[in-house]
């Protein structure tokens, strides 16, 4: 009997295993995640895939049991539309937040409003992604979004929104500065996140977490009750820690400027020392050469472009010993 005449039970949950390649329900799943997104594209609709897709094309490969595609609320409508005229099954499941379309036995979930009232907004439809996708390229939500996304639907029920989460840490190239900005439906469920990534030796910057913090916990008198996120997050880590008044902002500036520069490849560990007084950066130390030194200036201005650099590294080039050593 055809999928459309019998379709699966919405309450029902899919094998998780459905999007496993090189099986019948592989297949099954491809060719509805396709058509599916055949449908929405041929309609211009702006989306973002935030499922097991998504962490896959961004973090770590792993099954999935059903597509999620997440839309504006206003086009959530136009996009039903389009499946059901491309033959899937649908279903106005929750007009608060979620409408269902099935096809080949695989369920599509149209996604307009994610925990933590997330919305696909402007700023995320501007910062979607295109990744490889068993042989076809994808849209997905950025990194950034899909983490936040993560963090406030994770619960007892659901471990892997964690996992995918730390996943994406760990390989996707991140836009700290954005993360941070998006923060305010999750602020802590992130900070928590972040400081157990640390634990696990992933590459967090400080200041990201002292961000969080500081705009969760630190001069709470001078907030109003609700305020702290609005104070402090989606502005820069400087412009955070002023609005703050936390009297160490200069020291985790200038460590965060230090991590760039150790975590440049062209620039290694070395002995360089940069102090951050009011807008001015002063970096000293030893350049192997002047091309050296300028890549230290590069690296600190890009992170913290709002920030003056007093370059006054000295170039002194490594030399060879002058004489022969004998060891007894």
């Amino acid at each position: 009997m055809d999928a459309l005449d019998n379709p699966p039970d919405p309450h029902k949950r899919q094998p998780d295993q459905a999007s496993a390649r090189h099986t019948e329900l592989g297949a099954q799943f491809d060719r509805t995640l396709f058509a599916a997104l055949d449908a929405i594209e041929d309609q211009k609709i702006p989306y973002g895939l935030i499922g097991g897709v998504a962490a896959s094309g961004l973090g770590r490969p792993r099954p999935t049991h059903d597509i999620d595609v997440f839309v504006r609320a206003e086009d959530a409508e136009s996009a039903l539309d389009a499946l059901s005229r491309r033959g899937f099954t649908t279903e106005h499941y929750d007009p608060r937040w979620l409408y269902k379309a099935f096809l080949n036995d695989m369920l599509v979930d149209i996604i307009f409003k994610s925990s933590g009232d997330i919305y696909f907004d402007d700023e995320m439809a501007e910062r979607v992604k295109v990744v490889p996708y068993h042989g076809r390229e994808v849209h997905v939500v950025s990194p950034e979004d899909l983490i936040i996304i993560k963090c406030a639907v994770h619960n007892e029920n659901g471990p892997h929104h964690w996992h995918d989460a730390l996943a994406i840490l760990s390989h996707a190239p991140l836009d700290w500065d954005y993360l941070l900005r998006r923060a305010r439906r999750a602020t802590r469920r992130l900070l928590a996140l972040l400081v157990y990534a640390q634990s696990s030796d992933i590459w967090i910057p400080n200041y990201v977490i002292e961000s969080l913090y500081s705009a969760l916990y630190r001069d709470r008198t001078t907030l109003t009750a609700g305020e702290p996120q609005l104070k402090t997050l989606g502005q820069s880590a400087a412009q955070a820690h002023h609005l703050g008044r936390h009297e160490k902002a200069p020291a985790y500036l200038a460590e965060r400027i230090k991590e760039a520069i150790m975590q440049d490849s062209r620039l290694g560990q070395h002995d360089i020392h940069v102090v951050v007084e009011g807008d001015r950066v002063l970096v000293k130390g030893e350049a192997r050469t002047e091309q050296h030194k300028r890549t230290v200036e590069e690296v600190a201005r890009t992170a913290c472009p709002w920030l003056r650099i007093d370059n006054q590294m000295k170039v002194a080039p490594l030399r060879g010993p002058e004489g022969s050593e004998y060891l007894s």
